[in-house]
Order: structure tokens, then sequence, then C-alpha cells
């Protein structure tokens, strides 16, 4: 989720707490962890990761709703994909951009759709060719208020229960 339209933190953690956050990583990027990288696309994902999932927990903990709604965890390399668009979107929304702005920049950057990602190709695929952008693509994962959409959590839960393609012995990931 590297971009110029997501903000950049740089968290400070402890020796236990790095262990801890390779293993959950190590599940989807077992290179990465080999590497003995502490930074770099894949644990960004797994911090966003981890944060749906407390976050999660917090939410049913409370007797009153927060403000914004729960999302499903990705933990699918689609799903992750779809939400990291999310988290674009509400970067850019927050930042004062209009429906059209953030289409124009989704398809100058290139970005699978919604509908590519929901379709039954593989992510190369739709990553190789995307569709064009429209301003229903937007307002399919975000409410006009900022919220997530419920067709947004619809497609973060299906695209986890669907299966993964294992890659060939020896083929190199793309990120």
């Amino acid at each position: 989720m590297s971009d110029e339209n997501l903000i950049p933190v740089y968290p400070e953690i402890g020796a236990d707490s790095l262990r801890k956050l390779r293993i959950i990583a190590s599940q989807l990027y077992p290179d990465w962890v080999e590497e003995d990288k502490k930074s770099g696309e894949p644990l960004n994902i797994t911090l966003s990761y981890c944060i749906e999932l407390a976050y999660n927990l917090l939410e049913k903990s409370l007797e009153n709703h927060p403000l914004y709604d729960i999302l499903p965890p990705p933990k699918t390399v689609k799903a992750q994909t779809l939400y990291g668009i999310y988290q674009r979107i509400t970067t850019l929304k927050n930042n004062g951009s209009t429906t059209a702005q953030m289409v124009a920049y989704f398809n100058r950057a290139q970005f699978p759709t919604p509908n590519d990602l929901f379709a039954d190709k593989p992510l190369t695929a739709a990553v190789r060719k995307p569709s064009r952008w429209l301003n229903r693509d937007v307002t399919a994962l975000i409410t006009r208020d900022g919220q997530p959409t419920q067709l947004l959590r619809e497609h973060l839960v299906e695209l986890n229960e669907r299966g993964q393609r294992k890659r060939r012995p020896g083929a190199k990931s793309v990120r």
C-alpha cells in the first residue's frame, strides 16, 4: 500500500512485537520474512490487517457503536488489494478530493476496479489490463459521509473465502 496518497507512519516496536508481527506476515509473505526486512508492502498490509482485527474486537466490546463500521480484515491478496484501494479512497476524501478526482487518480495509476478484483481471473490479469474507473466504482466502496459500504464488506468477505492460486515452485512474487 505504499503510495503518496497514504499516510506514512513510523512505529517503533520492541523485539517481541516485531517477532510476532513477522510471524503474522510470514503467513502470506514467507520470502519477505526470510530476508529479515523491517519495512515494505508486506509490513504495511500486515499492520492494516492487525488494526482491523483489533478494531473489530474493540467495537464488539463497546456498548455504544463507534463512528466507523467494522470491516472484515483482508486475508487474501485480492482482499488486501481492495482494502488498499479503500484506504486510498478514504485518504483522498479526507484530503478534499472529489469523486471525479479520485476516478482520475485510479485510472492514471491503473488500479484494478472492484469488478476486476471480484472477477474470477488471476490478479495479475486484472493488474495487467485493468478496467477504467467510473464514479460508481468509488461510490460502491464508500458512502458520502465516509463510511464503508455494505458492498465493500460483502466483497471483502467473499474475496477472503475464495481459494488462492498457488505459485509454481521457484516463481517470484510480483511484489
